[in-house]
């Protein structure tokens, strides 16, 4: 019985771990394909709050 439990508790573990690589791989290809587009999206937050600052005279 002890032994059983003992199997199914490291199948779970593995279980996880290969979800884990999972996500990360996809997350990972993510990234890779759409990277000018975060690129572009980051510049232009960027821009936005240097834009911001300079309004509010935090700029001199």
């Amino acid at each position: 019985m002890f032994r059983s439990l003992q199997n199914k508790k490291g199948q779970n573990t593995l279980e996880y771990v290969l979800m884990l690589v999972f996500v990360v791989g996809i997350v990972m290809v993510l990234f890779s394909v759409f990277k000018p587009q975060f690129q572009s999206i980051v510049g232009n937050v960027g821009s936005k709050i240097q834009e911001a600052i300079g309004a509010l005279g935090g700029g001199q």
